[in-house]
């Protein structure tokens, strides 16, 4: 990833980024839809890692450092037969920075606080899971 990040203390403890403790990060580029959660807009960004702790993601915008938002993840069927998934989750804003990308250019790192599975079922109903 290409991006400066900058966490709340104004570094990103080298610590953190070095510890074994830190959640397997997983490099996987799809759309992400995210708001405040008092909004009623919804703005596109592209996710650069996820883990399941959080994600970083690129928006198209940059949001402010301890911002609380809600995200839609837009989940690919591993087999042609499975109907694709959705993830709802709610987090905060743990670090922001530059991206070098021209259509995504601000890097947010989200810790995840809450978040659903929702699977549409093949007769088109809805079945919801919370983890």
């Amino acid at each position: 990833m290409s991006a400066k990040l900058v966490s709340r203390s104004g570094k990103y403890p080298q610590t953190l980024m070095n510890s074994k403790m830190r959640a397997t990060r997983f490099a996987l580029q799809f759309p992400v839809y995210y708001r405040e959660p008092e909004s009623a807009i919804w703005f596109e960004g592209k996710t650069e890692n996820i883990s399941q702790s959080g994600l970083l993601f690129r928006a198209a915008g940059p949001l402010q450092l301890q911002t609380l938002i809600e995200l839609k993840l837009e989940l690919i069927a591993a087999l042609k037969y499975e109907v694709p998934a959705q993830v709802h989750c709610k987090g905060e804003v743990v670090r922001i920075g530059e991206s070098f990308a021209t259509e995504f250019p601000a890097a947010v790192a989200i810790a995840i606080k809450d978040y659903r599975l929702i699977r549409r079922q093949q007769s088109g109903g809805v079945a919801e899971q919370s983890v």
